[in-house]
């Protein structure tokens, strides 16, 4: 299949396809005669599997290294030497990337609580002074 019909098939544009291919995550694809790109079967499952990596919170540096330890995953069905070093590899990549997905959520949570105070003191009637001001205002004091 040429690059438009992968794209179609997976849900991106052709521009992610090309630089997917610039950072290795996808492999550059045989050329016809007037230099379009050939796709096969296995590109679209390989771009698939990059997508859920990605809608699981793992950066493109992560997916790399899970699809490496993946490929060996695979190719080691019988569970050989190899098979625990892939296991443990993208396994420390998921604990890395879960706690900072645990940090950003703590981060999240405060920016909540401000943002609720604002919007709490900004629908009182009553209020003067801007929320935002005062807490300024709080802070240098301190």
């Amino acid at each position: 299949m040429r690059i438009g019909e992968l794209a179609k098939r997976a849900g991106v544009n052709i521009q992610t396809l090309r630089f997917y291919e610039r950072e290795g995550l996808l492999r550059q694809p045989p050329r016809t005669a007037h230099g379009y790109r050939v796709y096969a079967a296995g590109d679209l499952d390989r771009l698939r599997f990059i997508r859920l990596c990605q809608e699981m919170g793992f950066t493109l540096g992560d997916v790399r290294d899970v699809l490496e330890a993946h490929r060996v995953l695979a190719a080691a069905r019988d569970k050989g030497a190899s098979w625990p070093q892939a296991r443990t590899r993208i396994l420390s990549t998921a604990r890395k990337r879960l706690d900072q997905i645990d940090e950003k959520l703590s981060v999240l949570a405060l920016m909540r609580g401000e943002m609720m105070t604002l919007v709490s003191g900004l629908t009182e009637e009553k209020q003067q002074t801007c929320p935002i001001a005062e807490k300024r205002a709080a802070r240098k004091r301190a």
